[in-house]
């Protein structure tokens, strides 16, 4: 197993991907609360948690991004 070495670009892949990952999930399940909360029909609910959940990992990425700047770009 002498192949398996991390360096900084798998994990910079790697906390991008953990990053949209939460998003996702996150991202989904706010949308989901708020969409509950102003009474939306289920119907239309599960019509859009897929582009719920898109959004909250675009959210994500951005905000790993922002991380990125915000630690390294100073």
């Amino acid at each position: 197993m002498a192949f398996a070495q991390i360096g900084p670009l798998t994990t910079l892949f790697e906390g991008f991907a953990t990053a949209v990952g939460a998003g996702i999930v996150l991202g989904g399940f706010a949308a989901g609360i708020y969409r509950l909360a102003v009474k939306q029909p289920r119907e239309e609910i599960e019509a859009r948690v897929l582009v719920d959940g898109y959004f909250g990992g675009i959210v994500g990425a951005l905000v790993s991004c922002i991380d990125l700047i915000l630690r390294y770009g100073f």
